[in-house]
């Protein structure tokens, strides 16, 4: 039977961009533009093994507007490992745009193989570092979320975040909430009450709208601020793996002293 040449590989994957299933036009993270990428191609079939063998590798990253990229290594049997970490320099970064990224194999004999392209999209936008801050529509005229806050702080504590102009249906919105023993998030930090909220991927109202968290459960995140202790909120967006910007921290008072009789919200003796 005739060999099955050439072999088909799957596409490289680059370190710090996330993988096709998740990012098909595989934003490269800002970071990185001005490093430069590290694609990753993984041990072919039959490598270089015998005196006299060799592989040759040659990696290309295609993009309308500049000259092909083609890197070029050659494998002899002692240089061969599980997998190839090739470097693409932050020169060959310049210009916006998607851009197509594949390898070619050749081993002693020169039958080829090669992978499947992916798509690598370069975008040197800066990262806003101002967007709007969140509300929190349960909080007081003062900003406080205390004893007399109903729906009660046990329940949860709802964050707004504001409409989102200006994102595209798809990105990704990632909301931190950080805990303080102090009234202007500063001082200590509750470590165990640290909580991230995933939003994978805003819709058309997320955009014209925004939305709301909530913020639980209240024995974790909630309960351990007792006394003039706040809460500082922002939140980051991304496409892909690209960072697209962050919000300006927005901050929550939070007090569950019953003055004169302890402290509110479920295991306190003075909980009603």
């Amino acid at each position: 039977m005739p060999s099955r040449q050439p072999l088909t590989y799957d596409p490289p994957k680059v370190i710090g961009v996330a993988d096709p299933d998740v990012d098909p036009a595989g934003h490269i993270p800002f970071e990185l533009l001005a490093l430069g990428i590290d694609v990753v191609v993984p041990l072919w079939d039959n490598p270089a093994k015998e005196d006299g063998e060799r592989d040759i590798l040659r990696v290309f990253f295609e993009q309308p507007g500049q000259p092909q990229v083609k890197i070029e290594n050659t494998y002899y049997p002692p240089d061969i490992k599980p997998e190839f970490i090739i470097h693409i320099g932050p020169e060959y970064l310049k210009i916006n745009g998607p851009g197509n990224l594949w390898y070619e194999q050749l081993n002693t004999a020169d039958n080829p193989a090669k992978s499947f392209h992916r798509t690598l999209t370069v975008d040197h936008s800066p990262i806003i570092k101002d967007l709007p801050e969140v509300g929190f529509p349960d909080a007081n005229g003062w900003g406080y979320i205390n004893c007399q806050t109903d729906p009660p702080m046990w329940d949860g504590i709802k964050v707004k975040i504001p409409p989102l102009k200006g994102f595209e249906v798809g990105d990704r919105c990632e909301i931190v909430w950080r805990a303080y023993a102090s009234l202007n998030g500063s001082s200590i930090q509750f470590r165990r009450a640290y909580k991230k909220i995933k939003r994978v991927a805003i819709s058309d109202q997320d955009v014209k709208e925004g939305f709301v968290v909530l913020v639980e459960p209240y024995d974790v995140h909630i309960k351990p601020m007792e006394n003039n202790a706040s809460a500082v909120v922002n939140y980051i967006m991304y496409r892909g793996s690209k960072k697209l910007g962050q919000s300006i921290p927005g901050l929550v008072r939070v007090d569950r002293v019953i003055a004169g009789n302890g402290l509110c919200g479920p295991g306190s003796r003075k909980h009603k």
